[in-house]
């Protein structure tokens, strides 16, 4: 049995989704495609090709206008691959854009002109795949998952600290919240 939303698996004998709430499917029934991972923000020309593309390829995704950028949201199982290939062959998606539209397009510059937040590159793995860079945003946002769980040690060091300098009635609450700070810190996903 599998959710048709968050695509989790249960046990023959579960009937709805802890989680969503929503009844199960059986194991042999197509689950519907999730459309939650953004690919990109595009141009609104190129954003159409490359609706056209999952269109043709049978991936769904959904476009959401962003002011003059349109943002692309696929199914997360074929997000890096699709944003892998599209860096490699971004010039050529262009190239087949009309002269007045190609034109527009490229004046903004950039690696990949049209594409406002693309990622820095792609290569293929040891297993043979099309691997992508993370955006800035990935790259910050996993720097700040690893910078919580040593700034709570450190806070848990210092307030140890202060508990051996400070005699005072505040010693054990200090000290009891700066080892439940270490300890939270050490366990905290990196």
């Amino acid at each position: 049995m599998r959710c048709p939303q968050c695509h989790d698996e249960y046990e023959p004998d579960v009937r709805r989704c802890a989680d969503c709430d929503v009844p199960l499917l059986s194991a042999g029934t197509p689950l519907p495609p999730r459309v939650d991972a953004l690919l990109g923000t595009f141009h609104p020309v190129l954003a159409e090709r490359i609706l056209a593309l999952t269109a043709h390829r049978g991936i769904a995704a959904d476009a959401v206008p962003a002011g003059e950028r349109v943002e692309v949201i696929v199914d997360r199982e074929w997000r890096d691959e699709l944003r892998a290939e599209l860096v490699v062959s971004w010039s050529e998606l262009v190239v087949r854009l009309p002269d007045e539209e190609r034109a527009a397009v490229r004046a903004l510059g950039g690696p990949q002109p049209g594409w406002y937040d693309p990622p820095r590159g792609a290569w293929i793995d040891r297993q043979g795949r099309l691997q992508v860079d993370p955006t800035d945003e990935e790259v910050e946002e996993d720097d700040a998952r690893r910078a919580l769980g040593p700034a709570l040690v450190g806070i848990g060091t210092v307030l140890l600290l202060f508990a051996w300098y400070d005699g005072g009635s505040s010693r054990a609450a200090a000290v009891v919240l700066g080892l439940a700070l270490i300890a939270v810190g050490l366990f905290v996903p990196r």
